[in-house]
This record gives C-alpha cells, structure tokens and sequence, in this order.
C-alpha cells in the first residue's frame, strides 16, 4: 500500500472529525458576553439568569404593602398543619391553629414582619429557635420561593 495514500486518508480523517468542532469553538467564541445566537438567520436570545424571571404572575408590580395588608389574614402550609396568619398593624403578626394548644401549649404564636418594596420579611421565634422567611409580593399575591419553585400563599381576607 502506497504511504502517501495512507497519510492522505490520516489527513482527510482528521479534517472530517476535527474541523466541526474547531469552527464551533470559534463561532463561540466570537458571541458577545450574555448576547444573543444567531439560530438560522434569526436571532434568539439569551437565557435568563434567572429562572423565574420569565414568569409572569412573578413580575407584577406589588399592588400590597404595610399599610393594605395590616388585617389581613392569610394561611400557610407548615409540615401537614394548615396555620392561619394574621397581620396586624406595628408589624406584628400572629399565627393560629385549632390544635397550637394542645401541640405547643399556647393559643397563637405571635411574630413580626415587615415590607421592603416587593420582599416580605416574617420573623418568629418558637422552641428557643428563631425562623425568619421571605416572602414575594406580585401583584395582590403573596409568594413562597424556594429555588426555582414557588408556592402562592392563600389569602382568607
């Protein structure tokens, strides 16, 4: 067998295997930083940094702030206990459970809170333990997220 045929067949092989992925790279690497990709002539952009930033009911502007939500009453989901919560005004709030008594002894648990633009902030301390958790205002709505799931608060009045 003829060597220059054989190196030939080499060279064409690498070309065909090589070739793609080299001009991959460099059409990579010629992208802007967070721009958009050409796909077919049309261009698409990039991808969010943030997951939940595409979600519309997330992105409301917040309709509730400290002065609406004082009377309000919302429940939460706490292990398999449905809580009823309360906010009252001077950013106290209180928790409630047909069962806190027998469970934890005391009628209510009492708590505070307070707004920041779209964050809700509720703090509580319970068992020498204190539990802090923040909460999204979209809208009328109330958020829990946790990563990239999110959980709408259930509003009684």
């Amino acid at each position: 067998m003829d060597k220059r045929l054989l190196i030939g067949f080499f060279v064409f092989l690498a070309a065909f295997l090589v070739l793609p992925i080299v001009l991959q790279q460099y059409r990579l690497s010629k992208l802007p930083v967070g721009g958009e990709m050409a796909v077919g002539g049309v261009a698409v952009p990039a991808a969010p940094a943030d997951p939940l930033a595409a979600i519309p009911e997330l992105n409301q502007l917040p309709l509730l702030n400290a002065m609406n939500l004082i009377g309000t009453e919302w429940q939460i989901q706490v292990e398999q206990y449905k809580i009823k919560v309360t906010l009252a005004s001077g950013g106290v709030c209180y928790a409630t459970h047909p069962l806190s008594k027998a469970i934890a002894g005391v009628d209510y648990l009492e708590g505070r809170w307070r707004v920041e633009n779209d964050k809700f902030f509720v703090f509580t301390s319970f068992g020498g333990k204190d539990y802090s958790t923040e909460l999204k205002i979209s809208g009328n709505n109330v958020y829990y997220i946790e990563g990239t799931k999110y959980t709408k608060i259930e509003r009684f009045r």
